[in-house]
């Protein structure tokens, strides 16, 4: 009875599910090893500079969960690798531009462990394909999201600086200074401009200038707008002249630029509906076919030219939605 039972739960969802659990764990172990191999020479050499070094107060006390100091570890390692590969300080700046509060170092870590462990889990449980998609998608979510917060960052950032700009003219008018307009702005308006502001004026009373730590801004966000309000306050502060009005000529500006960029997204919409539609009509029709009659995508699936085909036409896709996204963006 003790057989029967043993052979049953070999085939059964359960065993998959086991054998799921145990690759994952075999994954884990493997990252361990590795870090620990790799940072054996690392530690020697911290073990005999120990008496000549600050205490690092982020540093494993003694007493701490070995858990912790491997993962510590292997965080490192992550980072020292992206650093070398020139990737530390891209994801660092896209964390600060879609300001999620989550270090470089994390991301980088958990992302491609996540990813193995998912591709892992669904390659056992439904095969090797799902266990790809499954990696695919967790490795490029977070950095979509990433994108697509900067993208919405950036977005109402510009869409509240021409009315920032009138305001600050209107303080100046009345008459604060710049550095008080600034101020009196930020309590104001809403985020993110108002983070921006608050952050350009508490660097302005550790010391900056005024011009530079609204330039640092503009290279946060992104925004060519904000750029060349600065040259306009750094032409006017050499040069002189009223500055209050200069803001208003350039918001004005900003605003009628704007106006004619809605318009080209209006003209434009059929081919970006257009890019839409022939990027989705594909894997659409697929998706109905399986619903109807799976076995005629077995040989897609199933026979090697068919692999190919399915993987040369997703590329050929991608390639043509990008194209079209390319033609219907228009500068302005």
């Amino acid at each position: 009875m003790g057989w029967v039972t043993a052979s049953q739960f070999i085939g059964s969802a359960g065993s998959r599910v086991l054998i799921a659990l145990l690759a994952a764990a075999a994954a884990g172990l493997l990252v361990v090893a590795i870090t620990v191999l790799l940072d054996r020479r690392q530690a020697e050499v911290e073990r005999q500079l120990a008496g000549y070094k600050i205490a690092d107060p982020n540093a494993v006390a003694p007493g701490d969960a070995p858990e912790t100091a491997v993962v510590q570890q292997a965080m490192a390692m992550a980072t020292r690798v992206a650093e070398r590969a020139g990737m530390l300080t891209k994801v660092e700046e896209l964390l600060e531009r879609a300001d999620v509060p989550v270090r470089a170092a994390e991301l980088l870590f958990y992302v491609p462990a996540f990813a193995v462990v998912g591709f892992l889990l669904l390659a056992v449980l439904v095969g090797p394909l799902a266990g790809i998609v499954a990696a695919g998608v967790v490795a490029v979510g977070p950095f979509a999201y990433l994108n697509y917060r900067d993208r919405q960052r950036k977005s109402g950032f510009e869409r509240q600086l021409p009315d920032t700009l009138t305001l600050l003219a209107s303080s100046l008018r009345a008459g604060f200074s710049l550095m008080q307009g600034l101020e009196a702005v930020a309590q104001e308006t809403t985020d993110p401009m108002r983070k921006e502001l608050q952050r350009v004026f508490t660097e302005v009373r550790l010391g900056r200038s005024i011009e530079d730590a609204l330039g640092d801004a503009a290279d946060r966000m992104d925004s060519d707008d904000l750029r060349w309000t600065v040259m306009a306050i750094r032409i006017q502060r050499e040069v002189g002249g009223n500055l209050a009005l200069l803001l208003d000529t350039v918001a004005d500006t900003m605003v009628k630029r704007e106006r004619v960029r809605r318009e080209l997204k209006a003209l434009t919409a059929e081919g970006r509906l257009s890019a839409i539609v022939l990027s989705l009509i594909a894997p659409l029709l697929a998706l109905a076919i399986w619903a109807i009659q799976p076995s005629y995508l077995k040989p897609l699936t199933h026979d090697f030219f068919g692999i190919m085909g399915l993987i040369v036409a997703g590329t050929l896709s991608v390639v043509g939605w990008f194209w079209l996204q390319k033609i219907v963006d228009i500068e302005v």
